[in-house]
């Protein structure tokens, strides 16, 4: 629906196609065949066009649509406003003021003027016509782009039609010689024309559940010309599908499996903790030349799977959603808490009994914003009668002269806040035009606002009047975001399709009030300011109204006082934004500090990395030179074992027992370190202490065994000499061994070395990210005294958020960098750990077969 379409229809007679018309009978096939001739003649000269066209207008489609839906939403908001100018105007208008003036007395300003003057009804007229004038823009634009709209529509259907015209396949006549042999077919009698079902459901290649084929809407028509004039040719039913739907079904499913796959990367991008337990898109299954063997068979898996992850997507926005509207109104209930606090503040020296804002309660927004209208009701209360109090005691002419005096500097300091506020704005804009961010209208100049503008009462009056409006429009604002807020949560009533379009634009919305908020907090700031310094320039008035009748003289000097007090107060601030330039430049040269250290740290550990390869590439030498050397004695116990059999079992036994005894001390140092290391091992571990005990349980059989075959052994002089030439063998074997060993525990001495300089680095580079972090706050939390009593936020406030941010940014990809590179030397350490345990498995075995032929 796109505003222009009617209510679609339902026909509950056809249920494979419902949107149709009440009166179609879809078992008539007279009218059938008709409305399929009537449709291929009107869509014979219909333009085809290609992909790569097709495309192009739905994508020119697409992008007319979000912006028809964004002007409708711009309309609606101007609608707003308009009405809210009609009914200032009504509120100005001298009718109104005539008919209220029986039943209550007219609302004055805090200097006993009519607000009801002759410059804001013409001001509220003025932005009246202003609103309307918007509203028709709007709505001419509005009407051209859905007249636009219309024609890449219309050619898409034309393409459509004619595309079906063009691949519709007419009636199939069978020969005339075949015509005397009826094979299953119906009588080509007129009259049996009604005994046969419709078409519509007789060449389904699949169930209709998992497929449609939209061809099978003109296929009833096949069946009035299938038959001749003498009632010979017969028709003859598909009892199966044909190559064509086979092959339309495999491109299908293709399709889907590569949709699927692409919907599981979205679904991981939005949430990366789903990687590990979302499942995989099934697969179709291919013969050996990469083709699909049985079309049909994933079909209705892929549906599911594509079904589970639309499911899963509205799940992720609908919780997207829901965190950024509670951050949204968090942040709004803080702003307002901490404005409500300041105001009351302002108050205190005028009513010491004035209740305390409510405190953050996370419920929503009403409780803080009855208190700031209720406080800033006070607010205007005291300075009416402020301005009431300055005008009794001014009843001479001189009296009348020194108040418009201090009118006309408070006019003045006003002046000069909004143009700090308009140079704000510039650099607001100067930043968004940096970034390549589109222009915001806010950051607009102010319509109507004279920065030239003379002073006089009425617009002395009308400035006051416009801060107080500056202050209620934040209520407007919040009914606002709660309708924005109430439509985001009415997206997730809607259907699938409706809401993955309205997912972007209400998500666009969403930024815009984040935006506005983010305004209407520095609005709420500028007059929580303003405020604050027309509040001490009355206080200031009201001690000149006092003291002027002791002397004029003295009078004089508060006014130079008060102007060298200006005067330092604007010293103090240049220097306040001097300190800050120079806290800004610090901030950069940590920065650039960081940078150097991270990329330090990222070589050294891309120097530990290499070196870890280097004693891999080691280890795997020595295991290699380790299998030459074992080849090598295998060829000389190959030799030894063609002598004396007699001796050959004893001198094996020997050589055996003694072999796995050394080597499995040579182990057991090698592998679980020294004997205090052990020990303690031990003691926290009970198994390892069970297989010592049976260790050394064998290790004394052994032993027993070796000297019983050295008592049999003793009374062979030739037998000794043999037996020494191969304990000389086995020790330098044995040697060779202990010396790899004590290479593999150097090598992990200094892998262990490596990992304290990393975590060393680590350390110090996190003492560097927190002392910058603590004089990124202290030099946040300074503030100017200048600043508190006049002239507005520092001109530095907008470069400090922008630094704030990038700080946070870099902290950010700095921790994720860190974390990576971590997680990465872990793996590479458990790898190694895992290689070099697998070796030393494998040397075990190996000497034992060894040693078992060393006898001979």
């Amino acid at each position: 629906m796109n505003g222009f379409e009617e209510k679609p229809r339902y026909n509950p007679m056809n249920p494979t196609r419902p949107q149709s018309s009440t009166l179609l009978n879809v078992n008539d096939p007279i009218q059938i065949h008709l409305l399929v001739e009537t449709a291929l003649g009107d869509s014979k000269e219909y333009e085809i066009l290609s992909q790569e066209e097709v495309d192009d207008l739905k994508k020119q489609c697409q992008v007319l649509t979000q912006r028809i839906e964004q002007t409708r939403q711009n309309l609606a908001i101007q609608s707003k406003y308009r009405d809210a100018a009609i009914s200032m105007a009504k509120l100005y208008s001298p009718s109104d003021r005539k008919d209220g003036q029986d039943g209550r007395r007219d609302r004055r300003s805090i200097f006993g003027h009519n607000r009801n003057s002759s410059e804001s009804v013409k001001e509220a007229d003025q932005e009246r016509i202003a609103s309307e004038k918007k509203c028709e823009e709007l709505a001419l634009e509005l009407w051209s782009l859905e007249k636009r709209l219309m024609e890449p529509q219309s050619r898409l259907l034309k393409h459509t039609a004619g595309i079906l015209q063009m691949t519709h396949k007419g009636p199939t006549k069978v020969p005339k010689g075949q015509g005397s042999s009826q094979q299953q077919g119906i009588p080509g009698s007129p009259e049996s024309m009604y005994t046969y079902s419709n078409a519509r459901s007789s060449m389904e290649p699949i169930h209709d559940e998992i497929f449609f084929d939209e061809r099978s809407l003109y296929r009833p028509a096949d069946r009035l010309d299938g038959f001749d004039i003498g009632g010979r040719d017969s028709f003859v039913s598909s009892k199966g599908p044909s190559k064509e739907q086979m092959q339309m079904i495999a491109n299908t499913e293709q399709k889907l499996e590569s949709l699927n796959s692409r919907l599981r990367e979205v679904i991981i991008k939005a949430n990366p903790e789903r990687e590990a337990t979302y499942g995989a898109p099934p697969l179709c299954r291919t013969d050996r030349n990469g083709k699909p063997s049985e079309a049909g068979t994933t079909l209705q898996s892929h549906l599911e799977y594509l079904e589970q992850s639309i499911n899963t997507i509205d799940q992720e926005s609908v919780g997207q959603s829901t965190r950024v509207q509670e951050q949204s109104e968090a942040a709004m209930e803080e702003t307002l808490q901490e404005l409500n606090s300041e105001i009351r503040n302002l108050l205190l020296p005028y009513d010491s009994n004035r209740p305390e804002p409510p405190k953050l309660t996370g419920n929503g927004l009403n409780e803080q914003l009855g208190y700031f209208q209720e406080i800033i009701g006070a607010v205007e209360v005291e300075l009416s009668r402020a301005s009431s109090t300055a005008s009794k005691s001014m009843g001479t002419s001189d009296n009348l002269e020194q108040m418009q005096t201090v009118m006309m500097g408070l006019w003045d300091i006003i002046q000069s806040g909004e143009e700090d506020q308009r140079q704000r704005k510039a650099e607001r804009r100067q930043t968004r035009i940096a970034q390549n961010l589109p222009q915001d209208e806010e950051d607009s100049p102010d319509e109507g606002d004279d920065p030239n503008e003379n002073f006089s009462i009425q617009a002395f009056s009308t400035k006051v009047q416009w801060l107080y409006s500056q202050a209620t429009r934040l209520k407007d604002q919040k009914k606002v975001l709660q309708r924005q807020i109430k439509q985001q949560r009415e997206l997730n009533n809607k259907s699938d399709a409706a809401k993955d379009a309205e997912l972007v634009q209400k998500s666009e919305e969403l930024q815009r009030t984040q935006d506005l908020l983010t305004r209407t907090e520095a609005d709420a700031n500028n007059v929580r300011q303003q405020l604050s310094d027309m509040m001490e320039k009355l206080d200031e008035t009201n001690q000149r109204v006092l003291m002027r009748d002791q002397s004029r003289s003295d009078d004089e000097s508060a006014a130079v006082r008060e102007a060298r007090e200006e005067l330092s107060k604007r010293n103090e601030l240049n220097g306040r934004n001097e300190t800050i330039a120079a806290l800004e430049e610090e901030l950069q040269d940590l920065k650039d500090d960081q940078s150097i250290g991270n990329a330090e740290l990222q070589g050294k550990m891309a120097d530990s990395a290499s070196k870890i390869a280097s004693l891999t590439q080691e280890l795997a030498a020595a295991a290699a030179a380790q299998a030459t050397f074992e080849k090598g004695v295998q060829e000389k116990e190959q030799a030894i074992a063609a002598k004396e059999k007699e001796m050959e079992e004893m001198n094996m036994e020997i050589a055996r027992l003694q072999t796995e005894v050394t080597i499995a001390r040579a182990e057991l140092d090698g592998a679980y370190g020294s004997r205090a290391q052990r020990a303690a091992e031990v003691a926290a571990n009970p198994a390892i202490q069970k297989e010592i005990d049976t260790l050394t349980k064998s290790n004394s059989s052994l032993a027993a065994e070796i000297a019983a075959l050295k008592e049999k052994g003793t009374s062979s002089p030739d037998a000794d000499a043999k037996m020494a030439t191969l304990k000389k063998e086995l020790e330098e074997t044995i040697e060779e061994y202990e010396q790899m060993t004590k290479a593999s525990i150097e090598w992990e001495k200094e892998r262990e070395s490596l990992e304290g300089t990393i975590d060393k680095l680590r350390d110090e580079r996190e003492n560097l990210e927190a002392q910058l972090s603590d004089e990124k706050v202290r030099w946040l939390g300074m503030k100017s005294p200048g600043l508190e009593g006049g002239g507005g936020l520092a001109p530095g406030s907008t470069s400090t958020t922008v630094l704030k941010n990038e700080f946070k940014k870099m902290m950010r990809d700095t921790r994720a960098e860190s974390a990576k590179a971590l997680r990465a030397e872990q793996a590479e350490r458990r790898r190694l750990e895992d290689e070099l345990r697998a070796l030393k498995k494998a040397q075990g075995p190996g000497k034992s077969s060894l040693s078992q032929s060393y006898g001979a």
